[in-house]
């Protein structure tokens, strides 16, 4: 499929429009070249694939001005319970306060014996 094709068929996907030739013709360039940076990597048999998104026709710099690139989290996920943790247990234990176990929850209907199991999953 020829590019400026797939680049009109990708303006009208996203709903790009530009305010001159000359800037869809900077933006197809754009779209180009990121289009072949995704080749090139999904060629290369990675553990992962890319794929031409909305952003497709903006430079690198851009996409960072406006949303700011990739960011890695920073919050560490709650520590997970573990069993082996726990060696002195008091007769009592409220596990949910321990991360055990969740509160319990409305199943609504679900118990019932008399409905379909299926709805429930």
């Amino acid at each position: 499929m020829a590019m400026s094709f797939r680049h009109e068929r990708w303006m009208a996907q996203h709903g790009r429009v530009y305010r001159d030739v000359a800037e869809k013709d900077r933006r197809f360039q754009i779209l180009k070249r990121n289009v072949e940076y995704v080749n090139t990597v999904n060629d290369a048999h990675r553990k992962y694939k890319l794929r031409i998104n909305q952003y497709a026709d903006l430079t690198n710099d851009e996409f960072k001005a406006s949303y700011g690139g990739f960011r890695p989290t920073t919050t560490k996920a709650a520590p997970t319970f573990r069993y082996e943790n726990e060696t002195a247990v008091a007769p009592t234990v409220d596990w949910r306060s321990r991360g055990a176990v969740t509160p319990v929850k409305n199943q609504g209907e679900c118990g019932n014996t008399t409905i379909n199991r299926k709805e429930c999953n």
